[in-house]
């Protein structure tokens, strides 16, 4: 006779609740901390693919806190998304703030500013500005700063010619 052990079931119950459960702080920080490290890695670079990448993700959460983050790579490339995402939009209301009432202004009342920038564009309170206070001084989170040119070369003539940015001589 076969026996079934319906324990299992409640493994698979709470290992899935777990999960489906709302990410902590805590767990965000060390998933910021892995993206950064692991998509940076200068070894391994840029050509790393999609499933090896998040399984390096999840492996650098493991070993950097063990058991902090009980999910898999599914979970942990989805918070990512959500994470990047959230922090994208949280980051611009803040810069666009910043640019409109200046550098010099309280940065209470730009925090505030920026959380009211975002509720009216996108309809909802930003919970990413921890998120982006941890990843804005890296350079995909940087504001462009303006520049005396754009690098392109304008197209001067019917003839092809071009013009050559900071080059007098022609």
């Amino acid at each position: 006779t076969n026996t079934i052990d319906l324990n299992d079931d409640v493994i698979e119950v709470e290992n899935m609740r777990d999960s489906i459960s709302q990410w902590k702080w805590s767990e965000d920080k060390l998933l910021i901390s892995a993206w950064l490290n692991v998509s940076t890695d200068p070894i391994i670079g840029a050509d790393q693919k999609g499933e090896a990448f998040w399984d390096r993700i999840r492996q650098y959460c493991e070993e950097s806190n063990p058991g902090l983050i009980k999910r898999g790579a599914i979970a942990i490339k989805k918070r990512w998304q959500r994470i990047n995402e959230g922090a994208q939009k949280y980051g611009s209301c803040y810069e666009q703030t910043e640019r409109r009432v200046g550098r010099g202004s309280n940065l209470d009342n730009i925090i505030e500013a920026a959380h009211d920038l975002h509720k009216a564009k996108y309809k909802k309170k930003s919970n990413f500005e921890l998120h982006w206070n941890e990843l804005r001084r890296q350079p995909k989170w940087r504001a462009p700063t303006p520049s005396g040119g754009s690098g392109k070369r304008t197209k001067l003539s019917d003839s092809g010619a071009y013009s050559t940015s900071g080059n007098d001589e022609t």
